[in-house]
This record gives C-alpha cells, structure tokens and sequence, in this order.
C-alpha cells in the first residue's frame, strides 16, 4: 500500500499539472502577468487538475507514513528518526494544502492585481518553506534506511542527499536551483515504491 500511495502521489500531483497548467509567471512577473494566468487556470480542466493536486498531496502523506511505519519496526528503541519522518512529512502536507493560488483563482475574474500578486507570493514563499519540511523528511528517512539496511542502503544516501539540497534551496529560494534537487527526491519516491511493491525487495517490520 505504500508503494501504491507513492505511485499514486506522482500520478495525481504531477500528470494532471502537466496536462493542464498555463504559462507561470517568474518571481519577477507583472501583477498583469499573474492575473492573467490566475485566469487562464479558471477552468474546468484547471479545477480537475487542483483536485487532483490534492489528492496527490494526501496520497503522499500516506506514504511518507507507511514508509515511517516500515522504518520504525527495524529502527532501534527509541525510533527517532522514523518518527521525526512522519512529522516532517506531517509539517510539508499542512504547507502544501495552504489554498492561496486556489482562492486567487476562484476570485480570478474580479481579482485585484496586488492581491492577485500577494497571492501568488505567498502560495510561492509557502511552497519554498515547505522544501525544509521535505527535505527533513527525505534526511530522517534515508538516515533510517542508512541505519538499518532494511532497504538499499544507497537509498538512504540518496534520500539523505536530495534532503540536504532541498533545505539549502529555500536560501536561495527565487533562483531556479531547487528543481535538481526536487526532481532527484521524486525519483526516489518514485523508485522507494517500485522496491515496495515488489514481494522479495520489501522491508520486513521486526516483531
């Protein structure tokens, strides 16, 4: 079920963005240019693919604590950095169903450009804090993996490795350098359920 729940974040988080989103302003966009694409996702595919969006996002907190689940069982007494996991993961989910671009959008044709602008701000600024919690997820986890070996151990490094540069790039949040380390951590996802899902790779909980 974990290995399903990751499968089905990447899915509903991304496939439908992909299919149906606009042109997103940069962080240097006109208030002109954020309205615009404020309206051009009021539509039904746009309302379809943020339904989706959270979807994804709830079907990613059910495996971030599946795999916490999985990761306690092996870790030894007391089982902080499962634990710590599951709250990290807790914190980015809270962040990421903030809402801003989606009531921006519902008000799209009436929208005034400043709040249209502060609304796209924030939804952004929003979004980088929650790249810490992920990181700090995807740390906790690979240090989990690291020390116990349930999984690949080389897992764990790139978990661990995709977390560091996560939590670095909300420094440097308006640059464009997130996306390598974001990408890296959703293969991984993508690769930690592919290994969950198949009988002879899966970690075994201890009794």
């Amino acid at each position: 079920m974990t290995g399903l729940a990751g499968l089905a974040t990447l899915l509903l988080v991304f496939i439908p963005g992909i299919a149906g989103s606009a042109q997103e302003p940069g962080f240097t966009g006109t208030s002109e240019q954020i309205g615009a694409f404020f309206g051009s996702i009021d539509t039904t595919m746009g309302s379809i693919g943020s339904f989706a969006s959270t979807l994804g996002v709830i079907a990613f907190l059910w495996f971030a604590l599946g795999l916490s689940t999985l990761l306690r069982a092996a870790e030894s007494q007391p089982p902080w950095r499962s634990n710590l996991a599951a709250g990290s993961a807790a914190v980015f989910v809270a962040v990421a169903l903030g809402g801003s671009w989606t009531a921006a959008t519902l008000r799209a044709a009436s929208l005034d450009p400043d709040v249209g602008r502060f609304a796209f701000d924030l939804g952004n600024a929003s979004f980088a804090n929650g790249w810490v919690a992920l990181g700090s997820f995807a740390i906790c986890a690979g240090a989990a993996i690291i020390s116990t070996g349930v999984m690949p151990r080389w897992l764990g490094w790139w978990a661990a490795i995709a977390g560091v540069g996560l939590a670095l790039s909300r420094a440097v949040w308006t640059s464009e350098i997130w996306l390598l380390p974001y990408a890296v951590f959703w293969l991984w996802v993508i690769v930690v359920s592919v290994t969950l899902l198949r009988p002879t790779n899966a970690p075994e909980p201890h009794s």
